[in-house]
């Protein structure tokens, strides 16, 4: 490998998180279709880890927020269609993202895609097929409905089909396989790992929850397949059952099962049983309960989540109530083991440290995490650019997965399964992201000038206190002064887009201005900002130096403090001259002038651009960003202000010296417009002032009709320093008025003439 990556800089050694899982489907079945729950369930019984994959009936709430939920807790890859009207199913996908298959092509891998990197559950388990499959059961595809949804319908592959798990010879046997994880289903679970569940509630609190239904109810067997999908499979030992009455009925040594499982959780929940159904009426409920050694909890006044210590080995006790409806809950799955590489800043290949599984799936999704994706935007072109080199492995492109890089692998690999990365810089992935939404692109006037700053000087120097302010007041007026003067002489002449072109050539021709700390900022004494000067001279934005007033050539001249003479001429002329001194007296007075580069950057608005550069990379140090590019999209020529990475997200935007700039009409609908057409996340509006709360609102409006986030910064982010100024001499204020509300006043009138004697008494 050193030979290899010798000509690349070597980043360090990083860790990745690599785990192994399933490819997952949803499936969609019109509505009442009993047939297309059995073809539902064939399918995803012949998939790893099928018995997860939820199935939706295609009923007029179907696009509800709690069918999106459940689809988004299932984390499935892709919707199939089984037997629901297909512009019906593919507008429901579309509105959770998802891509939509029929069932037909999803069996004949045409076309291929995602959902496709599953195995057979035979390849992970090793109780379906051979000698112990007579252990497990599966249900008859003809059978009862409920049936079908607990033990699921599989055909053994045909060299093994004398070796295939059978059929119950009693359907009361599927009561005990449920507990047993006996079922093909359940088996089919077998390598799966379910890694992390969180529910709301303790695990301890949650009943065991029974379904008893009419032997074909749909409504029961759909609640329960997708009840028993959404609970943990490995985390917590109170499970999701299905029965039909007389199954219930005909289960010997139900509720000391339920004990014992509640022995193992070491805590048992108050009531242990929740039963429900779609189809029964209370009565029957209730009977089956009593045959099945329950005991009714009467206390019905509230609903109660309370627990009682698992030794407690008083009576099993239920409730029936049809509202139940089962936590959804955050969940993680698949094998995970760490591996490590040494990364550099071009490709690097790392021997893949695979999960260990009882058996090898044939195909498999493998999701990467770890330091080297931190602060990446979860693009699929970067995804693409961190695994083009590793295409003779994943035959479909890598893709996010939340913040794991995920690829569809086929497996087994070679015995020393490799993997090549290449991690692009963040330089790399701007470009890039431009690249794929323009026509074409440059950094503006602005953006280069400011570039180069960025990259010579550290810019977090701007929010320090008054920094900003002392540069902005330092500039020397070109721009906008030939602007104004150029309007005032020839009103209406030029274009005003030509105007500030022909401004921005010869408005730069005047001579720099220097000042002396004094005055410079209203408000400010010399002494708050002399260190803000110090501070721009320590960055090279800014020198010190002295005036000198000539008498001679009336040139008014800033001469560098390493240029200083002794006696003093007038570097112009030559005439003999003396430096300016402070409000004329003796001591010589220090000025302070911006460097050519640095004024003229101040001079085209490139400061507010920086200060939003500053305060962003503050909050994240992997932010990168261009400060002004030139972009043409759609045919149309704009200007973003801001452009790049930030917190692993597309932000662009507009910056403002002003606020009020925003209030112009249709701004803020072009900024976001150009924003959204640019492929961001993020979308910045930034002052170097006060944005009123009703342009954020609108904003924000806007930005949320676009699926964009608002980002807003303004004078307390982009300078901090002034407020705390403010806030302090306010504070300086009140204490002076404090000081002298409490100073005794002096009586009114002459204490000389009172003391004096009065007039005498008249005789």
């Amino acid at each position: 490998m050193a030979d290899e990556m010798g000509h690349e800089e070597y980043v360090g050694h990083r860790l990745i998180e690599v785990t192994l899982l399933p490819a997952r489907v949803g499936y969609l079945i019109a509505e009442g279709s009993s047939d297309g729950f059995r073809a539902a369930v064939r399918a995803a019984t012949h998939r790893w880890g099928g018995m997860t994959e939820p199935i939706i009936e295609m009923t007029s709430d179907a696009d509800s927020e709690g069918v999106a939920k459940l689809i988004r807790v299932a984390d499935v890859q892709a919707v199939v269609n089984v037997d629901a009207d297909p512009s019906r199913a593919t507008e429901l996908a579309d509105s959770w993202k998802l891509p939509v298959v029929p069932i037909v092509d999803m069996y004949e891998g045409n076309p291929w895609g995602v959902w496709e990197f599953t195995s057979r559950p035979e390849s992970v388990s090793q109780s379906l097929i051979g000698a112990g499959a007579d252990t497990c059961f599966r249900a008859d595809p003809e059978g009862p409905l409920w049936a079908v949804a607990v033990a699921g319908i599989y055909e053994a592959p045909k060299n093994f089909a004398g070796y295939a798990p059978m059929l119950p010879t009693q359907l009361t046997q599927l009561g005990g396989a449920q507990s047993s994880s006996t079922t093909v289903l359940q088996q089919g679970m077998a390598g799966f790992h379910e890694s992390m569940a969180e529910y709301d509630r303790h695990a301890h609190e949650l009943p065991v929850v029974v379904v008893v239904a009419e032997p074909d109810s749909l409504a029961d067997c759909l609640w329960f397949w997708n009840t028993r999908a959404m609970r943990s499979h490995a985390r917590i030992d109170m499970p999701v059952v299905l029965f039909p009455q007389e199954a219930i009925e005909h289960w010997l040594g139900f509720a000391n099962d339920i004990r014992f499982a509640q022995t193992r959780a070491m805590v048992r929940p108050l009531p242990d049983v929740v039963l429900v159904s779609r189809s029964l009426p209370d009565e029957a409920l209730h009977r089956a309960a009593a045959r099945a050694e329950l005991v009714a909890d009467h206390d019905v006044s509230e609903v109660r989540w309370t627990q009682r210590q698992a030794e407690d080995d008083g009576q099993v006790t239920y409730r029936i109530d049809r509202s139940f409806e089962p936590e959804l809950f955050h969940r993680e799955w698949g094998k995970t083991k760490a591996s490590s590489f040494h990364q550099f800043t071009g490709p690097s290949r790392f021997d893949v440290e695979l999960p260990e599984l009882r058996s090898a799936p044939a195909a498999a999704l493998l999701r990467l995490s770890g330091e080297p994706f931190a602060g990446l935007p979860r693009k699929d072109t970067v995804a693409w650019m961190i695994t083009k080199k590793a295409a003779s492995v994943s035959p479909l492109p890598a893709s996010w997965h939340g913040d794991q890089l995920q690829l569809p692998v086929q497996l087994p690999w070679l015995d020393f399964p490799q993997l090549t990365l290449s991690i692009p810089r963040p330089s790399e992935i701007v470009e890039r992201l431009l690249r794929e939404v323009t026509t074409s692109f440059e950094l503006s006037t602005p953006g280069g000038i400011g570039q180069k700053i960025i990259e010579q000087s550290d810019i977090q120097a701007l929010l320090r206190t008054h920094v900003t302010e002392a540069l902005a007041q330092l500039k020397t007026e070109r721009t906008e002064h030939f602007l104004n003067e150029l309007n005032r002489l020839y009103p209406d002449w030029l274009p005003m887009d030509k105007a500030k072109e022909l401004a921005k050539e010869w408005g730069g021709r005047q001579e720099r201005r220097f000042r002396p700390p004094t005055g410079l900022v209203g408000g400010c004494t010399s002494t708050d900002i002399t260190p803000a000067l110090e501070e721009a001279c320590g960055q090279g934005w800014a020198e010190r130096g002295l005036g000198l007033d000539c008498d001679m050539c009336s040139i008014h001249s800033f001469v560098p403090l390493h240029e200083t003479t002794s006696p003093v001429v007038c570097p112009a002329c030559s005439a003999p001259s003396s430096y300016q001194r402070e409000n004329k007296k003796k001591a010589v007075e220090v000025v302070y002038r911006l460097n050519a580069f640095i004024d003229r950057a101040v001079d085209l608005g490139v400061l507010p651009h920086l200060l939003v550069v500053a305060a962003l990379t503050d909050r994240d140090p992997s932010t990168y960003l261009l400060p002004g590019v030139d972009v043409i999209v759609d045919g149309e020529g704009n200007e973003v202000d801001i452009f790049g990475i930030h917190k692993g997200k597309v932000l662009a935007g507009e910056v403002k010296v002003k606020a009020a700039e925003f209030d112009k009409d249709g701004q803020i609908v072009r900024d976001v417009a150009l924003s959204r057409r640019l492929g961001a996340d993020i979308h910045l509006m930034a002052a170097t002032d006060l944005i009123s709360d009703d342009l954020q609102n609108e904003a924000r409006e806007l930005c949320q009709r676009e699926g964009l986030e608002l980002l807003v910064l303004h004078e307390p982010q982009l300078r901090p320093g002034l407020v705390e100024h403010r806030a302090e001499k306010q504070r300086q204020k009140e204490a002076e008025a404090a000081a002298a509300a409490r100073t005794p006043r002096p009586r009114r009138g002459n204490s000389r003439a009172s003391s004096a004697p009065g007039p005498e008494p008249r005789t």
